[in-house]
């Protein structure tokens, strides 16, 4: 299809039961066609809306073409994923973060879909990469401004830092991001991983990954505060500690997207690490809905590899996950509010008049009143809590 066609051309394309064209999905909510409703809070059409709600993303749809600095990094995912993401979480001059920004993939987009744009990234020499290409794409963005062709771009609004995500997230105002977007180092996975692609290189019968894929993967680096340097557990409990500091700064209605690949640890008899829920539980510890779950079918792109031939059969695991998080609305907030009083109110009246006197004590307030006081004292209190960890305005 020429770079000239319509976007109705490329919506009739699909309708005649064809995969929706990867660069459909940064055009939508620009077209002339005459829609149902208004546009969403994302500025899609109802009918862009329909085409991009698939549950499956293919290579096709997502795929962009690797650089030389994506193979420096060895896991970045591809442009056309982070447009897409955001293009359905988050509408223009809305704020998206990427805590583990790598060499740039998410910021870049944003930038391309007239987005707002906050990165962290604990290695230099992936700082200075994404620095490089997003100067390489306000520069293009600029020229096409210059001729009317964009917006003017105010790059204010495009922030990379460099650091320790843990700690520069706590500087950002709450209630402030549309859209967290971001693929976490995997715990100590990499360094597995590495080993085992340096025994299989080394093998007679080498694995295809190794050979025909030509992928390449590396450890990021050394230092203490990579998540890609924590063992599996620590690394959850450190991915439960950034959850909380994203809920924060989330707004109400504001959306969470990890990019996760499950993993296997066969040596230390583990047959499958299911990595994706490990995430989503992260998230909904802190008070996420696990709101959705897609799927980034990689076949396409992969070889199948001989898994555990000839004694036991192991399936291929060439899809990745988009594990979606959502942050309630003020009124979802109240509806959980509510139940919330209700079960307190449940667990207090189980209790003693001398127990719950002891827990008023406890947290210094007056333990005066018959038992219903008491507990609608502690109820109080438990929501005014609740309401501070929620975290917006009441």
């Amino acid at each position: 299809m020429s770079s000239g066609a319509t976007l109705e051309t490329k919506i009739q394309f699909h309708s005649e039961s064809e995969p929706l064209p990867g660069s459909l999905f940064n055009r939508v909510g620009h077209s002339s066609m005459s829609m149902a409703g208004k546009p969403g809070f994302n500025g899609l059409s109802t009918r862009d809306w329909t085409l991009l709600s698939a549950s499956v993303f293919s290579s096709r749809e997502v795929s962009s073409a690797r650089n030389e600095f994506h193979k420096e990094h060895g896991a970045t995912f591809p442009l056309a994923l982070a447009e897409r993401a955001i293009s359905l979480y988050a509408g223009e001059d809305d704020t998206v973060l990427d805590p583990f920004l790598g060499t740039g993939t998410t910021i870049i987009a944003a930038c391309k879909l007239n987005r707002k744009g906050i990165g962290f990234e604990l290695y230099d020499r992936f700082a200075f990469i994404a620095r490089n290409l997003l100067e390489e794409e306000k520069t293009q963005r600029n020229m096409r401004a210059s001729i009317g062709q964009d917006r003017v771009l105010n790059t204010d609004d495009l922030k990379i830092v460099e650091g320790d995500c843990l700690e520069l997230i706590k500087e950002l105002e709450g209630n402030s991001i549309q859209l967290t977007f971001t693929s976490p180092p995997y715990a100590d996975f990499i360094h597995k991983s590495v080993k085992d692609r340096e025994k299989r290189a080394k093998s007679t019968m080498p694995s295809a990954i190794v050979t025909e894929n030509k992928s390449s993967v590396s450890a990021y680096g050394e230092s203490d505060r990579d998540f890609g340097n924590l063992d599996y557990e620590s690394f959850l409990i450190s991915v439960e500690e950034l959850m909380a500091e994203i809920y924060r700064v989330t707004k109400p209605g504001g959306y969470n997207v990890w990019v996760v690949k499950d993993y296997r640890d066969t040596k230390n008899l583990k047959p499958y690490i299911d990595v994706h829920t490990g995430i989503a539980n992260a998230g909904a510890n802190v008070g996420f809905f696990y709101h959705d779950l897609i799927i980034w079918d990689q076949n396409a792109q992969r070889t199948l590899v001989l898994n555990g031939y000839p004694s036991v059969f192991y399936t291929n695991q060439n899809h990745s996950y988009l594990v979606v998080l959502r942050k309630p609305t003020i009124k979802q907030a109240k509806q959980l509010e509510k139940i919330f009083t209700k079960n307190q109110s449940e667990i207090y009246g189980s209790m003693k008049v001398a127990d719950l006197r002891k827990i008023l004590r406890n947290r210094k307030l007056a333990v005066s009143g018959k038992k219903s006081d008491l507990i609608s004292r502690l109820v109080d209190q438990d929501c005014l809590e609740w309401w501070r960890n929620y975290d917006a305005p009441q």
